[in-house]
């Protein structure tokens, strides 16, 4: 005989559904919903009161930011990657700024693969606003060291998109070796069940 679902039950089926209807939202409107907008979804959803709705909209802000520094926290090497080019070119020059840069980008983009710190990204997320003013410094350094403005300009755009493209490419290597891991625990896993 199937059970009768418990209010609990339907309570839950209908936050999941407000949730996926809310998804797409952006986390300004979700925190700025009318009254009357909330009154509509509210009579969508009959089983849920305003704390359930209230908690389901403050759950979605939470996974939206927490989504929104996840993938800016895979921007910070690149910006530490520039900064550490446009240091080091200023210290001695464009090729050893280039070298280093390089190495760095490559060494965090395998380090912040695997390692999110919601607390450090706060402070790391600003690095951002510092390569703008970097890439200036860089092309101000070059052009007194006596370069002509088309290897400035060359220099500052492969600063810029050579970064990002490298920081791309060294992202390979370090996620096959986390897929073969996965891969490798799942089969142990079967084996111990087999």
């Amino acid at each position: 005989m199937p059970r009768k679902p418990i209010a609990k039950d339907i309570r839950t089926a209908q936050g999941q559904q407000l949730a996926r209807r809310l998804y797409d939202y952006p986390i300004q409107k979700l925190e700025n919903m009318t009254a009357e907008e909330k009154a509509s979804l509210l009579s969508q959803f009959p089983s849920l009161g305003e704390a359930e709705f209230d908690y389901v909209i403050q759950q979605l802000v939470t996974a939206k930011r927490y989504e929104q520094e996840r993938v800016g926290w895979q921007a910070v090497p690149h910006d530490i990657a520039v900064l550490t080019i446009v240091i080091v070119t200023v210290l001695s020059d464009i090729r050893t700024g280039a070298i280093a840069g390089v190495a760095i980008l490559v060494l965090l983009e395998s380090l912040f693969q695997y390692y999110f710190d919601q607390r450090l990204y706060r402070y790391l997320s600003s690095l951002v606003w510092l390569t703008y003013p970097a890439y200036a410094v860089l092309a101000y350094i070059l052009y007194r060291r006596g370069y002509e403005w088309t290897w400035i300009v060359l220099a500052v755009l492969l600063t810029w998109g050579g970064t990002f493209v490298l920081g791309l490419l060294a992202r390979i290597p370090a996620r096959l070796f986390y897929e073969a891991r996965e891969k490798g625990k799942q089969e142990a896993a079967q084996r111990k069940k087999g």
